[in-house]
């Protein structure tokens, strides 16, 4: 990781040693916490709030943004895993149509897509915002957005999703 970046696992760290002292058992919640946060620092600019167990139930005490990441790390967990759909095995039956109607995959890949998009969107144009009033915390989309990716032909959705990708990919190693 950048130099630029280590002020931000240092204090992550650091809070993620304060949760565990205070709350030993709610060790998984506060490593979902630790991890999210970092890397929604390192790409939006802003840390997650610590987040505290309200019901016995697992992930009950999680904030809402770390529900909704590992609610997008649940869904590819789920429907992205190879093999999920007969389409994965034979890719030929996305050209036939009554496979489309007997198996709902485009259907439900359509909804979790809605979905996913909703929470980048919510996140990108938080950024995006605070960019605008020039509030904006240092942060590799706040990089990303002033180089202007528009002139290399990279359209919002596209640039949200190059966005999130290193939260994905960097989370699924703590579930």
């Amino acid at each position: 990781m950048s130099k630029s970046y280590s002020p931000i696992q240092e204090y992550e760290a650091k809070q993620f040693t304060v949760d565990l002292l205070d709350n030993p058992k709610d060790f998984y919640m506060h490593n979902r916490r630790y991890a999210a946060s970092v890397i929604m620092q390192v790409t939006y600019g802003h840390a997650l709030p610590v987040c505290m167990l309200l019901l016995l139930e697992a992930n009950a005490g999680d904030c809402e943004e770390i529900r909704q990441i590992y609610g997008i790390l649940t869904r590819f967990a789920t429907f992205r895993r190879p093999g999920a759909y007969l389409i994965d095995v034979f890719p030929e039956l996305e050209n036939w149509p009554f496979y489309d109607w007997l198996s709902g995959w485009k259907k439900q890949a359509d909804e979790i897509h809605r979905e996913d998009t909703q929470v980048f969107t919510h996140f990108w144009n938080k950024m995006k915002r605070e960019i605008e009033e020039g509030t904006a915390p240092h942060s590799w989309g706040k990089l990303f957005v002033q180089s202007d990716y528009k002139k290399h032909g990279v359209d919002d959705l596209a640039a949200i999703y190059a966005a999130y990708i290193p939260c994905l990919r960097s989370n699924e190693v703590v579930r």
